[in-house]
């Protein structure tokens, strides 16, 4: 059953829990991602399926949270092809953002197309989902994306890659892997800066409390995977955590050219 409460003291206090879908079964499965659009409904994104794969279902309330709907509730699921269009979102664990222009926009785990994330946009407020390869490596289990606006108005996004090549303030091109960092300025359209999620010191390995034992974090690797959530703090850093660590880093660091790897 899904369950709401309400802080208005910045969490030192909450409301007692209220159940606003007591349906006991599968799309309420809370991940971490809830908005409020600016029309004022909020958008509440749980996983739709107990498997890698299958989708993200979105609860959404018109009236600020005191009633909630599920549109994909009772509709078939859909096949997640490229320009088909479906009651959810493709693939599961999908973070939400809203476009300028109102439109919904999430990346999902699972369901790929084409080999690549699943992209899905909603131009009805969450109503329905229109799906596309996005230009993301594919994530998988133990993994999990993250997005949100920036308050300088980008789109923030972070995620795990197999192979993304950077080009370095030495001006050469090299591939890394694991968790990075992008920014894009079209509401989605592209991706342009894309930075590996690292403090460019010599390879080290670390412990984790997550998915690993250890992992090396260097210039060219990154934390391999991670369940993620992100937000930014009035100073304009972003935080992001995985499942064991917590990095912190700004819109200018992900925008600069990463150093050349010491010799």
């Amino acid at each position: 059953a899904l369950v709401m409460r309400k802080s208005t003291d910045n969490a030192v206090t909450w409301t007692r829990p209220r159940i606003i879908n007591e349906d006991f079964g599968l799309r309420n499965q809370v991940i971490s991602c809830a908005i409020e659009t600016q029309d004022g409904h909020l958008i509440l994104a749980c996983d739709a399926t107990t498997y890698g794969y299958g989708g993200t279902a979105v609860h959404i309330s018109v009236d600020g949270g005191e009633t909630w709907r599920d549109p994909g509730a009772g509709q078939a699921e859909p096949g997640f092809e490229d320009g088909e269009t479906g009651h959810w979102i493709a693939g599961i664990h999908a973070p939400v953002v809203e476009l300028e222009d109102g439109r919904l926009l999430a990346y999902g785990r699972g369901d790929n197309i084409d080999d690549r994330m699943p992209k899905s946009v909603s131009e009805d407020g969450g109503e329905t989902w229109t799906y596309s390869a996005s230009e993301f490596d594919p994530i998988s289990s133990g993994q999990r994306t993250t997005m949100l606006r920036l308050e300088e108005g980008p789109l923030f996004f972070a995620s795990f890659a197999e192979t993304l090549t950077i080009t370095d303030a030495a001006g050469d091109e090299r591939d890394v892997t694991g968790l990075f960092a992008a920014l894009s300025y079209d509401d989605g359209e592209t991706w342009p800066y894309k930075r590996l999620v690292t403090d460019d010191g010599p390879p080290r390995e670390l412990s984790t409390e997550g998915h690993l034992d250890t992992f090396v974090l260097g210039p060219d690797t990154a934390e391999p995977r991670g369940y993620l959530a992100s937000t930014q703090s009035r100073d304009g850093v972003i935080h992001l955590i995985s499942s064991g660590q917590h990095y912190a880093f700004n819109k200018a660091w992900i925008m600069a050219e990463p150093p050349a790897p010491a010799e």
